[in-house]
């Protein structure tokens, strides 16, 4: 369950450094392509990735108690 942990960890780091990204008003380019994000401004960009920062916390939770609950 450790190496689970650690590897939640390593994911909600990264999608922590995304949703800073995309909180700052950058946009993503993958995600242009698709016709829901494709107009958005930077206040829109600035609410997915206050979202994305907030989903990332609940991911860092998981990790922490596979970490410490772990086998």
């Amino acid at each position: 369950m450790r190496n689970f942990g650690i590897f939640m960890l390593i994911f909600a780091i990264c999608l922590l450094l995304t949703g800073f990204y995309m909180y700052k008003g950058n946009e993503i380019g993958i995600l242009t392509g698709r016709a829901a994000f494709s107009n958005l401004d930077e206040e829109g960009w600035s609410n997915i990735g206050r979202w994305t920062m907030i989903v990332s916390l609940f991911i860092f939770l998981i990790a922490f108690l596979a970490i410490l609950f772990g086998k």
